[in-house]
């Protein structure tokens, strides 16, 4: 039986735009920074936020809040720039508009999502605005002056070891060889590709110092060419098997079903379900496996149900493994299904966008490919998992449903 909400109790996505991800060498490297480097994480998501107010007509007064999710939340990223947006000079929204920055790491900006759905649930009468932005050009992977208390330590060991080591005992439990990591990182550039020259990112992509692409994608790339480089250069195999270092800023506007209704604003996609997953950090790359089950059975549906699925691309050992692990619990998948336009290993993963990027963009393809319910699933380092379902209120029902 299902158990959905009512359609009118629904929280809604009525628009999603973000910027290119661009390349870059990571904050500290000596290395030049990309075309974001010099661009502060604010200046990055105001034109966004005014994007969705000129195409929604939303009035800036409705607006109650925008949710941002940053990872490392210093130097340039610092001071609740959620809060910050609303006070730029180029902000279309008004004082009234509050802000609320938080980070959980990775999926940062889809839990700014999932707050905004608890939030709505009660003030359906209001508009948020869930960005996510990071500059890793300015604020290094895991800050700028981090610290571990000693009893984290104690308590457990593993506590945010390098993501790296984290793929690498996911490679070893599911046997991963060297060909899959490469041919799963190749399909990424493959599709990116073919998503760029289809135009599959026109509707979502704002130009920002006139990169309106991501930049990050080999479009060279083979599985050959991969493996090539790992027999002559190994740690070069590694990197190019893994999410790129990017900055880069996504948003989506949430609302109230019945708001959207009431003010003629066109919905991409009802948010069903939020799921969510706590692991050994060790093996942190599996958090999708159980946030998704979550989110499923809180959604009354099945994997069977998902037309399209984002998984976020951390590691190609770690991406394998959830799909192996989802096929061991009688969940497989058709990889057909699993991110169309490409992922983070050839786009890039600016850690507190991506959520929002890869929720957004399903409910993109749903509505391109008039597909119902899409799945956007991400791991997040020390252990834990986030997922989202939603689902296109236009799309025609599975038979039998």
């Amino acid at each position: 039986m299902s158990t959905k909400k009512e359609a009118t109790n629904y929280s809604v996505i009525v628009g999603y735009c973000r910027t290119a991800f661009a390349k870059t060498s990571m904050a500290g490297s000596g290395k030049a920074p990309g075309v974001f480097g010099d661009v502060d994480p604010v200046d990055m998501q105001v034109p966004l936020v005014n994007e969705l107010l000129d195409r929604s007509g939303v009035d800036p007064k409705d607006v109650k809040k925008i949710l941002t999710g940053a990872v490392h939340q210093e130097y340039t990223q610092g001071l609740n720039i959620a809060r910050l947006i609303a006070m730029h000079k180029d902000c279309k929204l008004e004082n009234s508009t509050g802000g609320t920055t938080l980070d959980r790491f990775c999926g940062s900006s889809m839990e700014a999502i999932a707050m905004a759905d608890g939030f709505i649930a009660r003030n359906p009468n209001h508009v948020y605005i869930c960005t996510g932005v990071q500059s890793m050009s300015q604020v290094p992977m895991g800050g700028i002056n981090p610290h571990l208390a000693d009893g984290v330590m104690e308590g457990n060991a593993a506590a945010f070891m390098d993501m790296p080591t984290t793929a690498e005992n996911l490679r070893k439990m599911y046997n991963i060889s060297s060909e899959e990591m490469s041919s799963f990182a190749a399909e990424s550039h493959r599709r990116l590709k073919a998503a760029q020259e289809n135009g599959h990112f026109k509707n979502e992509i704002v130009s920002l110092k006139g990169l309106d692409l991501d930049d990050g994608g080999r479009f060279d790339t083979t599985t050959e060419s991969l493996e090539s480089l790992r027999a002559k250069k190994p740690g070069a195999f590694a990197a190019a098997t893994s999410s790129q270092i990017t900055d880069g800023a996504s948003a989506v506007m949430v609302t109230s079903e019945a708001f959207a209704a009431d003010n003629n604003l066109p919905v991409l996609a009802r948010i069903i379900s939020f799921g969510e997953s706590g692991l050994a950090p060790e093996i942190m790359g599996l958090g999708p496996v159980e946030a998704a089950k979550d989110a499923l059975q809180k959604a009354g549906l099945s994997m069977d149900d998902m037309d399209v699925i984002e998984l976020n691309e951390a590691f190609a050992a770690q991406s394998l493994a959830v799909l192996k692990e989802w096929d061991k619990q009688g969940m497989g998948i058709d990889p057909a299904k699993v991110n169309v336009d490409g992922g983070a290993i050839s786009m890039g993963h600016p850690l507190g966008a991506s959520g929002a990027r890869i929720v957004g963009h399903v409910a993109e393809v749903l509505q391109r490919e008039n597909k119902r319910y899409g799945l956007a699933t991400m791991c997040i380092g020390g252990g834990q998992g986030v997922a989202m379902i939603v689902e296109n209120p236009n799309a025609a029902p599975k038979p039998g449903m």
